[in-house]
């Protein structure tokens, strides 16, 4: 699914049309939300994606200062060396989940509702499978915005139908749960050091998306 790393070499190019930096934004967003690699630590998880997001914020008018600071912050931090993943399992995975990843909490308050179905429905719509090895419902942040990205892609290839689809998947479902997993990770702030990285990041999104449905 995620075919995007987080240390993904993204290099801007002056000549790059916003739909395809858009295409690329999203896909690593979404890698910013699945799991990282158990080998990669804070430093090595954090400063690539911070400068990413430096490289893609500006073509698409975002303000990404405040997601490269906290992103540094961390990959400067006296626990840089430790694997980002456990940072990351302690917020999102660890029982009682602090923050949850699955959107069809913020959207009616329950795992596998309608939103899930309906998402899975658009995901099979679209002819977009889902990574076998990605084991989640279909409303996981990281597999929405994976598929948001994949849609960008084929609408910066000149399908204008792909680019619609994406459009209306972002006004249907994640327009409606940035906000509130960004206000989840800030109420974590004060005793979670990663939520303040992923408040940041969904703050990026929430940009994102607010330019998508325009």
């Amino acid at each position: 699914m995620l075919t995007v790393p987080t240390a993904s070499g993204w290099a801007p190019r002056a000549d790059a049309p916003a739909a395809v930096v858009a295409a690329d934004l999203f896909a690593v967003l979404a890698a910013a939300f699945a799991a990282p690699p158990a080998d990669l630590t804070t430093a090595q998880w954090c400063a690539p994606l911070a400068a990413d997001l430096e490289d893609m914020g500006p073509p698409l008018g975002l303000d990404v200062g405040a997601a490269v600071a906290a992103l540094r912050d961390a990959a400067a931090d006296a626990a840089a060396g430790e694997p980002w993943l456990v940072a990351y399992s302690r917020l999102f995975l660890v029982p009682p989940v602090r923050v949850t990843l699955n959107t069809g909490v913020y959207l009616e308050g329950t795992l596998g509702g309608t939103s899930a179905q309906m998402i899975s429905g658009c995901y099979a719509a679209a002819g977009y499978a889902p990574c076998a090895s990605f084991h989640d419902l279909p409303d996981h942040v990281a597999m929405q915005l994976e598929f948001v990205a994949a849609l960008l892609r084929r609408g910066a290839d000149g399908d204008a139908a792909a680019a619609d689809a994406a459009r209306e998947f972002v006004e249907a479902f994640v327009a409606h749960w940035t906000g509130p997993l960004r206000h989840a990770c800030e109420r974590r702030t004060r005793t979670d050091g990663a939520a303040r990285v992923y408040a940041a990041l969904a703050d990026v999104l929430a940009q994102a998306v607010d330019r998508s449905v325009r």
